[in-house]
């Protein structure tokens, strides 16, 4: 049975999403579209974390086929919370290094898998503390997703007191973090809301979620960026789920950015580009759904099928590919050019 906190959070998410999506905004700034989306997302993220602390709690006390189902799931979901707020990079989520606590990607040292192996092997199960002291590779998602998925664990039993110990350990500062992260945009509103440079900011960051979405969380693992295409450079590799988190994010910037952009845009004489911005964000998200919640279909020597299914897998990556660059280049270029937002060169834009 799920913690009375966790339900009651939840049952507000629900109905905080519910009333937004069927109340006018009229009369709100952008500024204000986005704070208040940014915070009904934030509230989503923390109702799920502590969802997925008590699936922990329970698969623990209890371990089951079904218990670890429910966790995995719970994990993907808080996961893709996370996802649906990444555009946000700025104000509380830079402090104390929360983005890095709830994800540490890139990771091309595994130190994510060297530091996880160090607390299984522990003389006693790890703690809350433990995890605090021991960085931000330990912290969030990624350590979680070691645990349920990587091939070393056929070796441990996930129900073991060390494994159970980081289970909990890491879900319980997962639970911290995104409290803390939903109570501080709240604090943040009055000051984002009545600074003007807050509208640049957000675009910026947006348009930088996206180049990071098509540049290393697409293009890199699949080698469109010169280096061979290598499965261990995606997201969420060890689950399969690195596409799963791109959709959450599409999903993230047209539930979060979309609203306060096209009002945006239309108050600058732009709703052309509004509208053909938002046709190119479902036309993206659609071909998401479309394809594997990972990559390795798409990727030689990875997953299963033929070498014909591999190169069908790979040219239907390739055009989801070219749709993001589209997305990419009409905020990087048309969208920022309308609202007078200056960027310095970006290796994406392709001059």
């Amino acid at each position: 049975m799920a913690h009375p906190s966790s339900l009651y959070r939840a049952g507000l998410t629900a109905f905080a999403l519910l009333m937004a999506a069927n109340t006018a905004s009229a009369g709100e700034t952008p500024r204000e579209q986005w704070h208040r989306a940014a915070a009904q997302q934030y509230s989503a993220l923390a109702g799920a974390a502590e969802t997925l602390e008590q699936s922990t709690a329970d698969y623990c006390d209890t371990p089951s086929t079904d218990g670890r189902a429910t966790l995995e799931d719970d994990w993907l979901d808080a996961y893709q919370r996370w996802q649906a707020v990444r555009y946000v990079q700025f104000g509380p989520v830079e402090q104390q290094s929360r983005g890095w606590q709830l994800q540490f990607w890139p990771d091309g040292k595994n130190l994510v898998g060297r530091k996880v192996k160090t607390q299984l092997n522990a003389d006693t199960p790890p703690t809350l503390e433990d995890v605090e002291q021991a960085g931000v590779a330990l912290q969030g998602f990624p350590a979680l997703e070691y645990l349920l998925y990587d091939d070393a664990m056929d070796a441990t039993a996930l129900e073991s007191p060390n494994a159970c110990g980081l289970l909990s350990a890491v879900s319980t500062n997962l639970v911290h973090v995104t409290r803390a992260l939903e109570d501080d945009w709240q604090s943040f509103g009055e000051r984002f809301i009545g600074t003007d440079s807050y509208t640049h900011t957000l675009l910026q960051s947006a348009i930088q979620s996206v180049e990071l979405l098509e540049e290393k969380r697409l293009a890199s693992p699949l080698g469109l960026r010169g280096k061979p295409a290598s499965i261990y450079r995606a997201e969420a590799w060890r689950s399969g789920k690195s596409v799963a988190l791109m959709r959450a994010s599409l999903e993230g910037l047209q539930k979060g950015l979309m609203p306060g952009l096209t009002a945006l845009l239309e108050s600058r004489g732009h709703p052309a580009l509004a509208n053909k911005l938002e046709k190119q964000l479902k036309e993206v998200a659609a071909r998401a759904d479309t394809l594997p919640d990972g990559l390795a279909p798409a990727i030689k020597g990875e997953g299963s099928g033929s070498e014909p299914e591999k190169k069908a897998a790979f040219a239907d990556f390739q055009g989801f590919y070219v749709q993001l660059s589209q997305l990419r280049r009409l905020l990087a270029r048309d969208v920022a050019a309308a609202t007078g937002l200056r960027r310095g060169f970006n290796s994406s834009d392709g001059d």
